[in-house]
C-alpha cells in the first residue's frame, strides 16, 4: 500500500509539473509570438516612413527641376527647358500617386493631402504659363505675376514639405527607437522559452528515467515473486489434488457453498465451490460447481433446508438434521452436518434411505412379532372354550335328536358360525407366524410370470388386461419362490378387486438402480384415500365386504422376511402402485 501511493503521488507530482510546464512554456510563446508580431509591424512601419520620406523628397525634386525649367524656359525662350519640365512632371505625377500610399491616419494624412493638392495646383500653374492648348506659349512680361504666385506657392509647399517630412522623421525615429528594444526583446523571449523548454524536457526525463528505473526494479520484483507464485500454485494445486483424492474417498458426501447476498447484505442464495465423488454420487450429478443451490435443487427452500444453512452462516451454529428429500431427481433419506466455512459453510452428509428402510422393516417386524404374540395369545384362549363347544352342541343334537326339525336350523347357524371363527383362527395364525424360508434363485421373469398366470383367470373373467414391462439383464435375487409368489398374488388380486369390470389394466413392470431391482405392480382402480391408505396393512382390515383383511398383511410379512421394502402411493380414482424394492443384499452373486 505503501508503494501504491507514492506510486500515486508520483503520477500526480509528474502530470502537475507537467501540465504547469506546458502553460508557462505556452504563456510564453504567446507573449514571444505577440512580440514578434509587434517586432515586424514595427519594422513595417519605419520601412513605411522611410519609403514616405524617400517619395516626399522625390516629389520635392521633381517640383525644382519643374520650376528650373519653366523659369528657363520664361527667360531664354528655349524650348530645350521644356524637356527637363514634361520629364519632371511625369515624375511629379508617380511620386504624388505612390504618396498617397504611405497616408497615415490623423493630422499626417490631411498634411500629405494639403501636400498633393499644393503641388497639384502648382503644376497647373506652370502648365498654363507654358503650354496653351498644348503648344508652348511665348514668354511675355504679362506672366512675371504669375511666376511671382507661383514661387509664393513653391514656397509655402516647401514650408509644408518640410512640417511633413519633419513628422515622419520624428515618427520613424520613435519607431526606431522601439524597433531597438523590440529586437532585443523577442530573443532575450525566445532565449528563455528554450532554457524553460530545456529545463523543462530535463526535469521531465529525469522523472521519467527515475520512474523507469523504479518501474523495471519492480517488474524484476515481480518476475520473481511471479515465479514464487507459480511455485505456490503449483504446490497448492498438488495439495489440493492430494485432498481432493482423500474426499473422494470419504464415504460422505462433502461439498462447499459460498453465500451469495443481494445489496443489503441479505443471503439470498449459496453457489457450489466444491462436491467429491460421493456427493456427485448421492446426487446424480457431477456439474454443481460453480452453480447455485436454489436454481438446481429448489427444493432445499420448501423442506426447510435453505434456512438453516443460513442460520449455520450467520450465526456459526452446526447444523445436524435428517430429513427425506424428493425432488430434482432424488427420492432417498440423508443425515447432514453442516458447518461455517468463512463466508459459506461446509456440509457433510450421507444417504440413510436403506438405513431408514432396514428400520422400517424392522419396526414392522416388530410390530408383526407383538401381533404375532398376541394372536397366538388369543388363539390359545379362544381354540379350548371353541372345542367345548363343539363337544356341548353334540351332546345337545343327541339328547334332543326327537326335535332335530324344529332346532337343526339353529345347529346349523351355530356350527357355521364356530367354522368361521375356526377358519378365522387359522388365518390369523397363518398371517403372524414367523415363517422359515427355502431360499433358492429366482429370476423377476419367473417371479412375475406365475402371478400373472395365478390372476389371469380373473382378469379374463372381467374382460381386463394384464400388462408385463421386464427390463433385460436383471440380476436374479435369493428367495424363496413360492412366498414370493404368494405375497404378490395376495397384492394382484387386490388391485383386481379395486378395477372395475371391462377397464382394468394391471401393470408388471421392474427396472433397475444402482443399489436395488424396483417390481411396481399399478392398478387404474379407484385408489385408496390417504387416511384409509396408512390402514392398509393394519390387520383385519379390508376394503371390501367379506375380506378378512389379511392379505395384504401377510404379503408384507412375507416380504419383509425376504428384506424387501413394500411402499404404496394411491391417489383416489386414478388407482394404486406397489413399489417392491429387492435390494442389492440378496442378489445372486455372478447375476
Amino acid at each position: 500500500m505503501v508503494e501504491l501511493r507514492k506510486d500515486r503521488h508520483e503520477r500526480r507530482l509528474t502530470t502537475m509539473l507537467y501540465i504547469g510546464t506546458m502553460v508557462i512554456m505556452l504563456i510564453l510563446l504567446y507573449a514571444t509570438y505577440t512580440n514578434i508580431r509587434q517586432y515586424a509591424r514595427t519594422v513595417d512601419e519605419v520601412r513605411s516612413h522611410n519609403l514616405a520620406l524617400l517619395e516626399l523628397e522625390g516629389m520635392l525634386s521633381s517640383l525644382r527641376d519643374a520650376e528650373t525649367g519653366v523659369r528657363g524656359y520664361q527667360l531664354t525662350n528655349d524650348t530645350t527647358f521644356l524637356e527637363p519640365y514634361r520629364l519632371a512632371n511625369r515624375r511629379l505625377y508617380d511620386h504624388s500617386a505612390r504618396i498617397g500610399l504611405y497616408a497615415m491616419t490623423g493630422d499626417d494624412s490631411s498634411s500629405l493631402e494639403q501636400l498633393r493638392t499644393l503641388a497639384a495646383d502648382l503644376e497647373s500653374r506652370w502648365r498654363t504659363m507654358v503650354y496653351n492648348n498644348g503648344e508652348p506659349i511665348v514668354p511675355s512680361p504679362s506672366l512675371s505675376y504669375d511666376l511671382l504666385e507661383a514661387k509664393r506657392v513653391m514656397d509655402t509647399l516647401r514650408v509644408q514639405h518640410a512640417q511633413v517630412v519633419n513628422d515622419r522623421i520624428a515618427r520613424r525615429d520613435a519607431l526606431l527607437d522601439r524597433e531597438r528594444e523590440e529586437g532585443v526583446d523577442a530573443p532575450f523571449m525566445l532565449v528563455i522559452y528554450s532554457l524553460l523548454a530545456i529545463m523543462a524536457t530535463a526535469v521531465l526525463f529525469w522523472r521519467l528515467t527515475r520512474t523507469l528505473l523504479r518501474n523495471e526494479a519492480v517488474r524484476l520484483t515481480l518476475r520473481n515473486k511471479v515465479k514464487d507464485l507459480d511455485l505456490e500454485v503449483v504446490h497448492r494445486a498438488s495439495l489440493q489434488k492430494q485432498l481432493q483424492q482423500v474426499l473422494d474417498v470419504s464415504p460422505s458426501g462433502i461439498m462447499s457453498f459460498r453465500s451469495i447476498r443481494d445489496a443489503q447484505g441479505r443471503i439470498v442464495d449459496f453457489e457450489w465451490l466444491s462436491s467429491n465423488r460421493m456427493a456427485n454420487i448421492s446426487v446424480g450429478r457431477e456439474d454443481l460447481v460453480g452453480k447455485r443451490l436454489l436454481e438446481e435443487m429448489p427444493e432445499n427452500r420448501t423442506l426447510g433446508l435453505f434456512d438453516g444453512y443460513v442460520h449455520t452462516v450467520e450465526q456459526g451454529e452446526p447444523s445436524v438434521k435428517e430429513f427425506h428429500y424428493a425432488g430434482s431427481g432424488l427420492d432417498s433419506w440423508f443425515r447432514h452436518h453442516a458447518v461455517k466455512l468463512e463466508d459459506g459453510f461446509m456440509v457433510t452428509f450421507s444417504d440413510i434411505t436403506e438405513q431408514k428402510r432396514a428400520e422400517s422393516v424392522n419396526q414392522e417386524a416388530d410390530r408383526l412379532e407383538l401381533t404375532a404374540q398376541i394372536t397366538r395369545t388369543v388363539a390359545h384362549e379362544v381354540r379350548n372354550p371353541l372345542t367345548n363347544i363343539h363337544l356341548a352342541i353334540e351332546q345337545i343334537q343327541d339328547e334332543v335328536a326327537e326335535k332335530a326339525d324344529a332346532v337343526q336350523p339353529y345347529f346349523a347357524i351355530v356350527d357355521r358360525n364356530l367354522k368361521r371363527i375356526g377358519t378365522l383362527i387359522k388365518e390369523m395364525l397363518e398371517s403372524s407366524r414367523k415363517r422359515e424360508l427355502n431360499l433358492a434363485p429366482c429370476t423377476m421373469d419367473d417371479i412375475v410370470n406365475n402371478v400373472l398366470k395365478v390372476v389371469n383367470d380373473r382378469l379374463e373373467l372381467k374382460n381386463m388386461k394384464g400388462v408385463v414391462d421386464i427390463a433385460p439383464d436383471l440380476p436374479q435375487v435369493m428367495a424363496d419362490c413360492e412366498l414370493i409368489n404368494l405375497a404378490l398374488t395376495n397384492i394382484a388380486v387386490n388391485a383386481v378387486e379395486a378395477m372395475e369390470p371391462t377397464k382394468g389394466r394391471l401393470t408388471f413392470s421392474v427396472t433397475r438402480d444402482p443399489a436395488a431391482v424396483i417390481l411396481v405392480i399399478a392398478d387404474n382402480g379407484k385408489g385408496i384415500s390417504p387416511e384409509n391408505l396408512q390402514r392398509l396393512f393394519e390387520p383385519f382390515y379390508s376394503g371390501r365386504p367379506g375380506g378378512l383383511g389379511l392379505g395384504l398383511t401377510t404379503a408384507r410379512t412375507i416380504l419383509h422376511s425376504h428384506g424387501v421394502l413394500l411402499d404404496v402411493k394411491s391417489s383416489v380414482g386414478l388407482g394404486t402402485t406397489f413399489a417392491l424394492r429387492f435390494p442389492e443384499r440378496i442378489f445372486v452373486p455372478g447375476t
